[in-house]
């Protein structure tokens, strides 16, 4: 249902909520301006693996529920004018297991990431925390998910040291870039650029 010109409300009685064996639901690029995030969407956790609900237009804060999607593979909230609360960020974190995907670009969590924030995914291949107000050290962990490929940080409040000790071997792309006073060492790219 991507680009599908869908506009409106999306209301509790839409039938995509009930339908217990849906597994990916895409609206992406649909006009839902000033609509809330649906709360139903959480009667779906038992089948849902897939959600892209991304440049939709959607407002509010981002549900609880979100962090207890359990069988969630790749999640996409990008380009909304949505909070997320810390809780709630730092529980989908450590409660999705099976993550792959997640990119939360321009979704506003605006928190001190946690230095001891465990993400329990190990296999996260794609993590976008871009222009999210994140603030504070990154956490060591960022820089040791064995499948990570993509990691974007970029256009936050990031401060302290890249962690030394890093172990990122399938990285393909990193964004740390406007982040004004987070200091990157020399090593860092030796690390990254093994000769």
């Amino acid at each position: 249902m991507s680009y599908g010109m869908v506009q409106g409300t999306i209301h509790p009685n839409f039938t995509l909520f009930h339908l217990p064996r849906l597994q990916r639901l895409n609206l992406a690029y649909n006009n839902f301006t000033d609509s809330q995030l649906p709360p139903d969407i959480g009667r779906l956790s038992n089948s849902l693996t897939h959600l892209n609900i991304s440049y939709c237009g959607f407002t509010s804060q981002v549900p609880t529920y979100t962090s207890h999607l359990h069988k969630m593979v790749s999640l996409d909230l990008s380009f909304n004018e949505i909070n997320l609360e810390p809780h709630v960020f730092i529980n989908l974190l450590q409660n999705l297991t099976v993550m792959k995907e997640l990119s939360l670009t321009f979704v506003n969590i605006s928190a001190v990431l946690p230095s001891n924030l465990n993400i329990s995914s190990s296999s996260l291949n794609f993590l976008n925390l871009g222009s999210t107000g994140l603030h504070g050290n990154p956490p060591p962990n960022f820089f040791s998910l064995q499948s990570l490929e993509n990691l974007d940080l970029s256009e936050n409040s990031l401060t302290g040291h890249i962690p030394s000790e890093i172990s990122l071997p399938k990285l393909v792309e990193l964004d740390l870039s406007l982040n004004e006073n987070l200091l990157i060492q020399p090593r860092f790219f030796n690390i990254l650029l093994p000769f």
